[in-house]
């Protein structure tokens, strides 16, 4: 089902509560929602991540977004990057390819570097940070899932991952 394009932009503005939020793209797309979640690093090996202020339980994430239709991966990175924080990243290369059972969602991880760019706060993302592999800020496990897997694969082969978006941890 083809929605209006106008839908689009009144998401954006008027959040729904995560459980309502999915269950609308579960009624409104019985496929799945093509995302992309960008690992770009620096010199350093400092990953970046952004403060995203839709989150509330850990807003510190990989960028990303929503592919759009005829949009490659890395074109999606490059795009959701600059209108989330009007900086300008090269996407590279395609590094993990997952799913997600429980939610619609089938995502490209791409890896990228910095080329330009000032950070400026938006809607969406109103803090960003390099940050150490040891010092990462509180990631949801989703996140922590997807980093341990990019750090595991090998060198430019393209990987495979599933996982839930809540990861239960035994305690």
């Amino acid at each position: 089902m083809e929605l209006p394009s106008f839908i689009f932009p009144l998401l954006k503005r008027f959040r729904l509560p995560p459980r309502l939020h999915w269950l609308a793209a579960n009624l409104i797309n019985p496929h799945f929602l093509l995302g992309v979640a960008g690992i770009i690093t620096d010199e350093q090996g400092r990953l970046l991540l952004f403060h995203h202020t839709y989150r509330r339980s850990h807003p510190w994430g990989m960028p990303g977004g929503w592919m759009s239709k005829g949009e490659s991966p890395l074109e999606t990175l490059e795009r959701e990057v600059h209108e989330e924080s009007g900086l300008h990243v090269r996407a590279e290369r395609l590094a993990l390819i997952g799913v997600t059972r429980d939610r619609p969602k089938f995502e490209f991880v791409v890896c990228g570097k910095l080329v330009g760019g000032t950070f400026q706060a938006s809607r969406e993302v109103d803090q960003m940070g390099w940050f150490e592999p040891d010092q990462y800020p509180a990631l949801a496990p989703f996140h922590q899932h997807i980093l341990q897997q990019w750090r595991e694969q090998p060198n430019h082969e393209v990987g495979w991952y599933e996982a839930p978006w809540i990861i239960a941890h035994p305690r």
